[in-house]
């Protein structure tokens, strides 16, 4: 059994840098985690009826959630897109969580647009801002989250405030590094 901590929003959100900010301070306090990025199973040709992916990245969480597990590793933080009720469907059933929170960063729409613009180009670019609008509208329609945090502060800030409320610094000894 293991806590599962769901780093969400749209294309440009940071659902990854906060993801790798929030290893980063577990690492320090000496809790062992893992992070696996959903978001960077980048593939051609995706099945007609799966055209983002999602099914396959699922199936591949899937996988490799047991061996962390056989590791000894308690904590996955998983930065993913959820859009639908059905995308949270395997964090309680493949990864056997005992705990499993969603935290959705909010992030302006200029926010992210400024994000995408640093680091996509060519076509890459127009896709992941039009993909961004489909994520923030097919979010809005159901309730997903357990809770929002302002993700226009520092990578650093939303990282300690997403452990902070999930619970997971008190494990660590001491302060939480700031």
């Amino acid at each position: 059994m293991r806590d599962v901590l769901v780093i969400t929003g749209p294309c440009g959100a940071g659902k990854s840098s906060v993801g790798f900010e929030c290893l980063e301070l577990l690492d320090a306090g000496g809790v062992g985690a893992a992070m696996i990025d959903a978001e960077l199973a980048y593939f051609h040709p995706k099945p007609d009826d799966d055209p983002q992916g999602t099914r396959v990245a699922e199936q591949a969480l899937a996988a490799v959630a047991p061996i962390y597990a056989a590791a000894g590793i308690e904590r996955l933080l998983l930065p993913r897109v959820i859009e639908r009720p059905r995308h949270l469907e395997p964090y309680n059933l493949e990864t056997s969580a005992r705990e499993c929170c969603t935290y959705k960063l909010e992030v302006s729409k200029e926010t992210i647009a400024e994000r995408l613009s640093a680091r996509e180009v060519g076509s890459a670019l127009g896709w992941h801002l039009r993909r961004a609008d489909e994520i923030r509208s097919n979010a809005l329609s159901h309730a997903l989250f357990d809770l929002t945090v302002d993700g226009e502060q520092s990578v650093r800030e939303v990282a300690v405030e997403v452990l902070r409320r999930a619970g997971w610094l008190e494990t660590i000894a001491g302060r939480p590094p700031t």
